[in-house]
């Protein structure tokens, strides 16, 4: 799926010999509707019957088809890019998104009866055909509902808190995103009142990445945002996010998105009518 079609809903159907390959920087969510429709990731296939509900990391590759040899699969879906709901977090839940993103490169299937999956189709059936604000903020309602589950199982994961780790949960909740954007270690470590050895080996036990690593995500994360306004120079959106050296930026920006900004721009950018 192209980069303009995120948080846009739109209807689908497979004939038996077609099949709809979907990977990029995104979570996928696919709402089967008629027909037996399947899914094919690196390490299985997984039927999809009508009202289940699919949810996949397009960065884990796969392909959506039908099950049935001379069947149909007719489908609704719509994707989601992290950056976009990213103030939607609490610093806290920034802390897990690591785990997150682990955790959903494993595809997600919500059975029709699913008391999530009921709740989801019956916020679907409150989208609005327009493409306009009430639109997305209706996918962004279901997106909500799901990963609000799933933060739930990463905690759930995480097992009882420590009071350490109370506490660091606690400052987690003062802290805004700019301030984990901006803030230097050190000055996170004072935040938490520790050194900057100890912070680290914390963040490695209870959310499995350093303060460097969650800083650098939600720093590209907020770079990506800032590309999609056409206007705004390269250089000025690395300063911006804390980059000094717009090479660096560039460096950085092409390890985790396998593409420059300059070139990410233009793939994410509607191509105009002529």
């Amino acid at each position: 799926m192209n980069n303009q079609d995120h948080l846009s809903l739109r209807l689908a159907r497979l004939q038996a010999s077609e099949e709809l390959d979907l990977r990029g920087e995104s979570l996928n969510f696919v709402f089967a509707k008629s027909g037996t429709g399947k899914f094919t990731s690196v390490k299985a296939t997984h039927r999809l019957l009508p009202k289940d509900i699919l949810v996949f990391n397009g960065a884990a590759g796969g392909k959506l088809g039908v099950f049935e040899p001379r069947g149909e699969f007719h489908f609704s879906i719509f994707s989601v890019c992290f950056e976009h709901l990213l103030p939607l977090f609490a610093s806290n839940e920034i802390s897990l998104l690591h785990q997150l993103t682990e955790r959903l490169k494993t595809t997600k299937i919500y059975p029709a009866n699913n008391p999530l999956t009921l709740e989801c189709q019956r916020l679907l059936e409150l989208v609005p055909a327009q493409f306009n604000l009430d639109h997305r903020g209706q996918l962004i309602r279901i997106a909500a509902s799901i990963l609000a589950v799933e933060f739930q199982a990463v905690q759930a994961q995480r097992g009882s808190v420590t009071g350490v780790e109370d506490h660091m949960t606690q400052v987690f909740e003062k802290l805004s995103a700019s301030d984990l954007i901006n803030l230097s270690v050190g000055e996170l470590a004072e935040r938490f009142n520790c050194s900057r050895r100890h912070l680290n080996r914390l963040f490695h036990q209870h959310f499995g990445v350093s303060v460097a690593a969650l800083r650098m995500e939600m720093r590209l994360l907020k770079a990506v945002s800032l590309l999609r306004d056409a206007n705004a120079k390269i250089i000025n959106v690395a300063e911006e996010c804390g980059f000094n050296h717009l090479g660096l930026f560039n460096t950085c920006f092409k390890r985790r998105f396998g593409t420059s900004p300059g070139q990410w721009r233009k793939s994410a950018m509607p191509v105009a009518s002529s």
